[in-house]
């Protein structure tokens, strides 16, 4: 009887397409991307009155005014793109939901500044391109899962 002079695991291994380089960079830009969303996110939460106070006064009137919801859509904005990295990272189908999620969160927390506050008058510029930004990242990202999944590159 002779043996297979390389193990099963690793004749597996050999049968999954090679990504390209340029695939790993992405997904972990994508990921740096995402934690530091996830990371703005959680200090929006940890805002207090005292902290608030300190800002300008029309700064305050946006944090003071801003809806609950606002806060929640952020949350899945950015959790979910997070989310959706990570599942990039280890090739997996469910960042494409995660991704969709997150892209929906944005799209949803930019309604808003732009059409039901003054933030764009009060922050000028960043409030406008930072959710463009957002939401360019966010398109992007569920075009290069559909794209890696029809090439069979997630599980």
């Amino acid at each position: 009887m002779t043996q297979d002079p390389i193990p099963s695991s690793q004749n597996e291994d050999l049968s999954k397409p090679s990504l390209p380089v340029w695939f790993w960079i992405v997904a972990v830009v994508s990921l740096l991307w995402y934690l530091m969303d996830t990371s703005a996110f959680a200090m929006r939460l940890s805002l207090t009155d005292d902290i608030i106070a300190t800002m300008p006064e029309n700064q305050q009137h946006l944090y003071r005014n801003m809806p609950v919801w606002v806060n929640a859509v952020f949350g899945i904005e950015a959790v979910g793109g997070l989310l959706g990295s990570l599942a990039l990272l280890v090739r997996r189908k469910s960042a494409l939901p995660l991704f969709v999620m997150s892209i929906l969160g944005v799209i949803a927390q930019t309604s808003h500044i732009w059409f039901n506050s003054d933030a764009v008058s009060t922050m000028g510029a960043p409030a406008i391109v930072m959710p463009l930004v957002a939401i360019i990242i966010g398109a992007l990202m569920i075009l290069l899962t559909k794209s890696a999944n029809a090439k069979g590159w997630l599980r």
